[in-house]
This record gives structure tokens, C-alpha cells and sequence, in this order.
């Protein structure tokens, strides 16, 4: 079977920690290929109003082209609406029976994995494995846990503080790729106001 990591998420915009953390996915897990698959809109943000797809889309692009075992997914921009994961992972794991799964998130996004529309019916379809953006804190023991924890350094990146810092014109080099923030630049996102 094909090992075949999903990484979704809003990518609002997508930056070095995702590439960072995708890239450690497919080094630790052995993957034959990673898809990224940004989100229409994430149920757990309702109040908040992402970047147009299109803008996150073509970012995330930016990233897929650092690995050719990167490829970009836009199933849930092409569907609108709320983007649940399981309903994703259903869809794959009908078009090709022959991988193997795996679910791609972050420590926060592991904290939240209750509150996930079906997250049993979830770990059926795929294997966890968890990135620990804080090594300090341990997971609830309530929660059942991942199938793997990736390795790597503590990572305290968040999309919304890298808009909040694009919005006061700060310099972006240490979290965006060149191409990403040229883009942003190019397109004049994340403007004030």
C-alpha cells in the first residue's frame, strides 16, 4: 500500500512551519507523497473570514513546488462551504483504496479532535500522527493518543500573528518563503484596514 500523508488546514497564509512539519511527516512516517489540502472554510473559525481561496490556494502551491513528494488537493476549496475533515478522508479513502492514510495535524488541532464532526469514524480511515508545537505540554489524558508524535523543534508559529505582523508592514523573511511573501506583496494581502 501507498503511505499517503493529508496536511489540510487554512494556509491563511501557508508558511515555514507548515513546510517544516510537512516535511517531517513524510521523513518520519515514510511517505510516497503529502497532500496539501486547504480548506473552503475551517468549522472550528466560523467567525473569522479567510483570504479568498484562490490566494490561499496558489501560496500553498508555492510550498507543494519545495518537494516533489508534495501535491496539492483542492477538494474542499472546490466544494465550498464548511470543510470537514472526515467527510475528505471518506472521499479518498473511496478513490484509492490502496493507500494508506495518514492525518497530518498540529498539537492544537490534536487538543481539538473531540470536537471534530465524527472523529471516531476519522481514525478509521486514517492513522494520527501529531506535531508538538509546544514539547512542555502534555495531551489531555482523556484523549486517546496519536498514532505517532513527529519530532522536531518547538514551534510557536501561528497564521494569525503573522497576519497581525504583515498588517503593520513587519519584515516576514524568518516565516515566509520568498515566493509566498512576494506573492502576498504582489497581490497586497493582509493590507490594515
Amino acid at each position: 500500500m501507498e503511505r499517503v500523508g493529508i496536511f489540510g488546514g487554512t494556509f491563511d497564509p501557508p508558511h515555514r512551519a507548515h513546510l517544516a512539519v510537512a516535511l517531517t511527516a513524510v521523513e518520519e512516517l515514510q511517505l510516497s507523497r503529502l497532500l496539501w489540502i486547504p480548506a473552503a472554510r475551517s468549522p472550528h473559525k466560523q467567525d473569522e473570514r479567510p483570504t479568498d481561496a484562490v490566494h490561499r490556494v496558489e501560496m500553498t502551491r508555492l510550498l507543494v513546488a519545495q518537494d516533489d513528494r508534495f501535491g496539492l488537493d483542492t477538494t474542499e476549496v472546490d466544494a465550498g462551504g464548511l470543510s470537514f475533515t472526515v467527510d475528505t478522508l471518506e472521499h479518498l479513502h473511496a478513490s484509492h483504496p490502496d493507500w494508506r492514510l495518514w492525518l497530518i495535524i498540529g498539537q492544537d488541532q490534536f487538543e481539538a479532535l473531540p470536537s471534530w464532526r465524527d472523529p471516531e469514524r476519522l481514525r478509521t480511515m486514517a492513522r494520527v500522527a501529531v506535531y508538538r508545537r509546544d514539547t512542555t505540554v502534555s495531551p489531555a489524558p482523556e484523549h486517546r493518543p496519536p498514532d505517532v508524535w513527529l519530532p522536531g523543534a518547538r514551534m510557536m508559529l501561528s497564521a494569525t500573528d503573522i497576519r497581525r505582523r504583515l498588517t503593520r508592514g513587519e519584515d516576514m523573511d524568518d516565516v515566509l518563503l520568498p515566493e509566498v511573501a512576494d506573492y502576498i506583496h504582489h497581490h497586497r494581502l493582509y493590507l490594515p484596514g
